[in-house]
């Protein structure tokens, strides 16, 4: 083999390398939306920072795993620059774009579940203290002091 014929072997083309931009982008933005439920996932839940960590890196694992398993795939296993770019960018554009609407869309649904379920808690509360009240559920009164059977002679 000629060292002409290596470095075209190494060479995929332009339309080829377009095709592999485009793709990588599109597989950005899958890792956007997975970063989004990771992000959903820590409004509603509150969370240690002991789990921040492992679920960022989760997040970067699979990111590192989609990158390589996408070069291994469809790049003849040579890691490529611009694919990774093309994920970086892909990923930013749906954060920046659509992960905005997401976020705030999830912000307030998290907000009305939170009000309505403490509104629950509230009617509940007050149900349970209206049924607490009624006379089958209340105590028995205190014993007396003094013993009604006590006698005359004593």
């Amino acid at each position: 083999m000629t060292k002409e014929q290596v470095w075209a072997s190494h060479f995929f083309g332009v339309s080829l390398e377009l095709r592999l931009l485009l793709l990588s982008f599109v597989l950005g933005t899958v890792f956007g939306a997975l970063y989004d439920i990771f992000r959903a996932l820590r409004l509603s839940v509150p969370h240690p920072s002991l789990a921040v960590f492992f679920e960022d890196v989760a997040f970067t694992s699979a990111f590192g795993l989609g990158f390589y398993t996408f070069c291994t795939a469809l790049c003849r296993g040579e890691l490529r620059g611009f694919v990774l770019m093309g994920m970086i960018a892909g990923f930013l554009a749906y954060i920046l774009t659509l992960g905005r609407t997401v976020s705030a869309g999830v912000a307030f649904a998290v907000k009305f579940v939170r009000k309505l379920l403490t509104n629950l808690g509230r009617i509940l509360k007050k149900i349970t203290a209206v049924l607490f009240v009624m006379p089958f559920f209340m105590k028995k009164s205190k014993k007396m002091k003094e013993n009604p059977c006590q006698t005359e002679a004593e």
